[in-house]
This record gives C-alpha cells, sequence and structure tokens, in this order.
C-alpha cells in the first residue's frame, strides 16, 4: 500500500434531465491520492448549493463507487453494464437511488490520471437524469 498524497483535482460533473436541459458544474479542488486493496481513492471535500460535503471516490479495473458523507449520505456503486440500487440518507429519511453504468473508464499517468463515470440516475425507480462524471487528478 502506497502513502496518502496531496492532490488537486478538477471535477466536472455534466447531468442532463429528461427534457433534455443539460446542467454542468466545474469545480477545483484539493484533496488527497492514495491506492489500497480496493484500488485508487480519490478523496476531497466539495461544497454545493451551500452544503459540504466530504467524498470519497474509489476505482479499480472497470468499476467505482463513491461515498458521500454530509446533510445527504449515501453509496452509489458503478458497474458498467449493470443497474446497482442504493439510497441516500437526508434530515427528511431515505430515498432510495439506482445507478445505471454505461461506462467506468481510468486512466492513469505517473503524475496524475482521469477517472470518468457515465450513468443514468434513478430516484424512487424513475430515471431522473443522464450524468458524466470527469475526476481529473494531479499529484
Amino acid at each position: 500500500m502506497s502513502e496518502e498524497r496531496k492532490a488537486r483535482l478538477r471535477i466536472v460533473s455534466k447531468m442532463t434531465d429528461p427534457e433534455g436541459d443539460v446542467h454542468t458544474t466545474k469545480n477545483a479542488r484539493s484533496g488527497v491520492f492514495r491506492r489500497t486493496a480496493d484500488g485508487l481513492v480519490l478523496e476531497y471535500d466539495d461544497e454545493q448549493d451551500g452544503e459540504r460535503a466530504h467524498i470519497v471516490l474509489t476505482a479499480d479495473g472497470g468499476r467505482a463507487r463513491m461515498q458521500r458523507r454530509g446533510m445527504m449520505s449515501g453509496v452509489l456503486t458503478f458497474l458498467p453494464g449493470e443497474r446497482v440500487a442504493g439510497s441516500y440518507v437526508s434530515m427528511y429519511g431515505e430515498i432510495p437511488v439506482a445507478v445505471s453504468t454505461r461506462r467506468v473508464r481510468l486512466s492513469e499517468q505517473e503524475n496524475g490520471g482521469v477517472l470518468l463515470l457515465d450513468y443514468d440516475v434513478y430516484v424512487s425507480g424513475e430515471r431522473t437524469s443522464s450524468a458524466e462524471l470527469e475526476v481529473t487528478w494531479r499529484l
């Protein structure tokens, strides 16, 4: 297992709602990179709409996992070709969420890399958006 290293992250999130409207956000964050038995791990703190959350992304081979801790907490698992159920817990209770993953792409270089997640989001069984999340890191 390698040691934890500081990383500079660029996070681009593109969400397309069922009507076809595209919402893109781009953020730069400081975080950490490390390797574990589960693959590579990227951790960072995020803030959107005044809410802070701690994000942990784990990727290995063709799969990935995102854990979010904050006012809304949960875990999403990304397995290409599969729809995986999960949930978020908020102050309003548990919200059933599932992701149907089209693609997980991981490319690494000596001092960084890119993780791309391409998926559909389902809330309470209904498709609410198509999404792409691209996380680029530099060590």
